[in-house]
């Protein structure tokens, strides 16, 4: 318990770090986070950082409710889908996946329709991508050299130095785009929230079928769409 309260502090934390904040051994800290990991309460990530998983989000609607996430974030988010007329998503970052936590469906027939828990690769989304341009150096090398880059689409890009290009571009213009990467005929933007401590651990976006989310229409979308993290991030405490 004393380690899941740590890792809800701190965010991401190494082993030996976790030792010395519980004063104990490296040894009985791995094996507390080895067990924890187990049972699915942290996750490991390719920096061998553990952070809680969103199990502990999972263990109950109420824990989110508590933490103010979706409390904070609905309104805004019915604010884009009005905007929009298409489906609008909040998204938590795993590391090398999205877990999607929230979301507000377009009247439209035709839309992208993805359930609340389903996870998603970081590395072709739009949420994913936009989170990731936002990380640390650091964390970026590390990713694009561990990730597995499996094709879900023929347009689904698998080299890591394309991405680490195009995360450059996402960082510099504030949103990121799925251009059928991950579904085909469905395109997403997206733009990320930062937590209290800059960190950007959520994202929004907004996805449509290619007919309607023409390359004209998403960049007069972005600037909504930062607007509205904008404020979120501010909310959140940034």
């Amino acid at each position: 318990l004393r380690i899941l309260e740590l890792l809800a502090k701190e965010g991401s934390l190494k082993v030996s770090e976790v030792a010395s904040f519980l004063g104990t051994h490296r040894s009985a800290a791995h094996r507390f986070l080895a067990t924890l990991k187990e049972l699915g309460y942290v996750v490991q990530d390719s920096s061998s950082r553990y952070r809680l998983s969103f199990k502990v989000f999972e263990m109950g609607m109420s824990m989110v409710n508590s933490l103010g996430i979706r409390q904070i974030t609905r309104p805004f988010l019915e604010e884009l889908a009005e905007i929009s007329n298409e489906t609008v998503n909040l998204g938590h970052w795993e590391g090398e996946e999205i877990v999607y936590i929230d979301k507000v469906k377009s009247r439209e027939v035709l839309l992208m329709d993805l359930a609340i828990g389903t996870r998603v690769p970081t590395f072709c989304s739009a949420m994913g991508k936009a989170i990731l341009a936002h990380r640390s150096e650091e964390e970026i090398r590390v990713f694009l050299s561990s990730a597995t880059f499996k094709p879900l689409t023929p347009k689904t890009k698998t080299d890591p130095e394309l991405l680490r290009e195009e995360l450059k571009e996402i960082r510099e213009r504030g949103f990121a785009i799925d251009d059928e990467e991950m579904v085909t005929g469905i395109r997403c933007l997206a733009a990320p929230v930062f937590d209290y401590n800059g960190r950007p651990e959520y994202a929004v976006s907004i996805s449509g079928p290619t007919s309607r989310l023409t390359f004209d229409r998403i960049e007069a979308l972005s600037v909504e769409l930062k607007r509205v993290c904008a404020e979120l991030s501010r909310r959140m405490g940034q």
